[in-house]
């Protein structure tokens, strides 16, 4: 399938006019489209490229004069997507993802048209992907909450009742209440970032004061910390960094009851820049959902 995908792809980008070099360097996007007189200072982007309907073609990207990165994509998976933009831009390089499908194809562009690289968004805040880094702590290791239902991460100018989370006093005294006071939501204008929370269901298990307190937050924002000692075993401490249970493995941690915090997929921490006209989608067979897999 992703050979098939990557073929079509260098199709397209020779009928517009480019060369086509391939790469086997896993480092590397397995195709680069290079206009045939040459690539152009990378730092302008393209003109906006136009279906009809603000969503980028994959000829307004071709014909851009900017090389381009051909980058099969059987599946529209957010880190995936997110991750091989923020790899080409900087290089000067726009993206053509090259998929399976019209489904897969609008997936994408929906994830990477306004707001980009995010499911929802509202005057509240916006929610985000789950990507695949874990939150560092302040004092070492990494956060972790206990097993339950699916984690989402959600910004919020109007905070709920943090039935999971720890005041802030507990920071410096471990006996104090878990009562954690709601902080008083932004006035109306206010320039505030909102807050973000990590939720469990309808239950708030961690509070920080905006997207920019996910790097190093203190211990004691999440219900328990996790980090591997010399030993090789995983050490489950609480948020006053009190030890709770020792596992050999991650698997034993999950089924002991507890499970590491994903990072957000934050866009303006993943790009320098906008990423209008740094990317189009080329559906290679234009076959239906339904269709077999790997057909």
């Amino acid at each position: 399938m992703t050979d098939a995908l990557l073929s079509a792809g260098i199709d397209r980008c020779r009928r517009a006019g480019t060369t086509v070099s391939r790469s086997t360097d896993a480092a590397e996007p397995p195709a680069i489209a290079t206009p045939v007189d040459g690539p152009r200072n990378g730092d302008a982007a393209p003109s906006a490229p136009s279906d009809g309907d603000d969503t980028p073609s994959p000829e307004a990207l071709l014909t851009s004069g900017r090389p381009v990165a051909v980058e099969p994509l059987r599946d529209p998976d957010p880190t995936v997507v997110l991750s091989r933009v923020w790899h080409n831009r900087p290089c000067g390089r726009a993206t053509l993802f090259v998929v399976p499908t019209d489904g897969v194809a609008a997936a994408v562009e929906r994830l990477l048209s306004p707001p980009v690289g995010v499911p929802e968004a509202d005057d509240d805040g916006r929610r985000f992907h789950l990507g695949p880094d874990r939150i560092r702590l302040e004092e070492g290791g990494y956060a972790a909450v206990p097993t339950g239902p699916d984690l989402s991460w959600h910004e919020t100018r109007t905070p709920t009742d943090p039935a999971g989370l720890h005041a802030s006093a507990s920071e410096q005294d471990p006996d104090a209440p878990l009562d954690t006071p709601i902080p008083e939501a932004d006035p109306a204008g206010s320039q505030d970032p909102p807050w973000l929370e990590l939720r469990a269901g309808g239950t708030v298990l961690a509070r920080l004061a905006g997207v920019d307190a996910l790097a190093c937050p203190p211990r004691a924002r999440f219900p328990y910390a996790y980090r591997r000692d010399r030993d090789k075993q995983i050490r489950v401490v609480d948020f006053a960094g009190r030890p709770v249970q020792r596992y050999p493995g991650f698997t034993a941690m999950r089924h002991g009851g507890f499970r590491p915090v994903p990072a957000p997929l934050v866009p303006e921490r993943i790009f320098d820049g906008p990423t209008a006209g740094w990317w189009a989608v080329l559906p290679a067979t234009g076959e239906s959902e339904s269709a077999p897999a790997g057909t």
